[in-house]
């Protein structure tokens, strides 16, 4: 077999792109990739990429299969379009990974023309991956599609560490962590509003940040860039050394920052939201989990199990639920090594990537 890997190999770093990255380094079979952000944030010049050297790759890597993650927005679609008539030429069967929680929004949401035109490419697809069982409905419209569940996973790289270790010699202090990108649908205006409070009441507690700015349909770059920098130079003139920002923050120094922390916090709000990378490896590292509840997240993170989750840019729901973990040590511990526990069976690379290797290989 020779697989055609069509998708966004980082930079940028996203949740899609890490995931996408993380399957195809660990496919061992011939593989040949379409880096889909070759050009990392210039557009023109990723679309006239893909639209350049897919006839090129057909053409001359005799490819027998194409893994692609679905793209959800009207540029990313035409080129998944174009993939898709391609391998409709050369009879090449199509495996699709959804990483968003709106594909069906975004197809019911399209003109009526642009609507009739999804419909027929996904009708092409032979078999799409979902992260959960309930992100199965989002191809309920394709009864010739095969649905599987896969969810996401932790690197495979990441160092292994005992529940003790982590008890005893990293979380003798207690912080908060958020690592994602800093972007106004990933609610970090919300999580540093909750923080004043919360560092007021709480004199030890410390807090680390990490993600690098980016536009959404809430705010561009520029101004969620110029807000989290104001709104952060404010806590920092009160609180000091207390709250870091690290900018993009990956390998051993993401791990050693998820091992020292205890609470992670991602208020997100953002539409396409599904199965977050970032809050699995958190778990893996032993973090309570404070969320949204919003989409697919209650079927990861479990009100009061394994996290508490929050209404949607709830600042003092944030703040509250804060003071819940805080106040309570054993309640705090307990959540943590359950997270621990459960990601070690749950989302275990290997066993995830053994199942989408044979989805592959079928």
């Amino acid at each position: 077999m020779k697989i055609l890997f069509f998708g966004p190999y980082p930079k940028p770093f996203t949740g899609q792109s890490v995931a996408f990255k993380e399957i195809y380094d660990n496919f061992t079979s011939t593989k040949v990739l379409c880096d889909t952000t070759k050009f990392e944030d210039s557009k023109v010049l990723n679309s006239l990429y893909v639209f350049v050297i897919l006839p090129f790759l057909f053409i001359t890597k005799k490819i027998t299969k194409v893994y692609f993650t679905c793209s959800r927005s009207k540029l990313g679609f035409i080129k998944d379009f174009y993939l898709i008539i391609f391998s409709q030429i050369f009879s090449v069967k199509l495996i699709n990974h959804l990483h968003g929680g709106d594909f069906r929004m975004f197809s019911e949401n399209s003109s009526y023309l642009f609507k009739k035109l999804i419909y027929w490419s996904y009708k092409k697809v032979d078999t799409s991956i979902v992260l959960t069982k309930e992100m199965v409905s989002q191809f309920n419209d394709y009864d010739t599609m095969k649905v599987e569940v896969v969810p996401n996973c932790y690197a495979k790289s990441f160092l292994d560490v005992t529940w003790s270790e982590l008890q005893n010699t990293y979380k003798q202090s207690i912080s908060l962590i958020y690592f994602s990108n800093i972007m106004s649908t990933k609610g970090i205006m919300t999580f540093l509003d909750a923080l004043e409070p919360v560092l007021e009441k709480y004199p030890k507690i410390t807090v680390d940040i990490a993600g690098v700015p980016i536009g959404d349909y809430l705010l561009d770059k520029n101004q969620i860039t110029k807000v989290f920098k104001d709104k952060l130079k404010e806590l920092k003139r009160k609180f000091g050394t207390r709250i870091s920002y690290h900018g993009l923050v990956s390998g051993n120094l993401k791990e050693t920052y998820l091992k020292k922390s205890s609470i992670f916090v991602l208020p997100t709000v953002h539409r396409s939201e599904a199965f977050p990378i970032s809050i699995i490896e958190a778990m893996y590292f032993g973090n309570a989990i404070i969320t949204t509840d919003l989409n697919y997240l209650p079927g990861i993170v479990k009100n009061k199990s394994n996290g508490i989750l929050i209404k949607p840019n709830d600042s003092v729901g944030l703040e509250e639920a804060l003071n819940v973990l805080l106040d309570d040590k054993e309640f705090l511990n307990a959540m943590q090594k359950t997270n621990y526990q459960d990601a070690r069976v749950k989302y275990n690379p290997d066993k995830i990537f053994n199942s989408i290797d044979k989805i592959i290989r079928e």
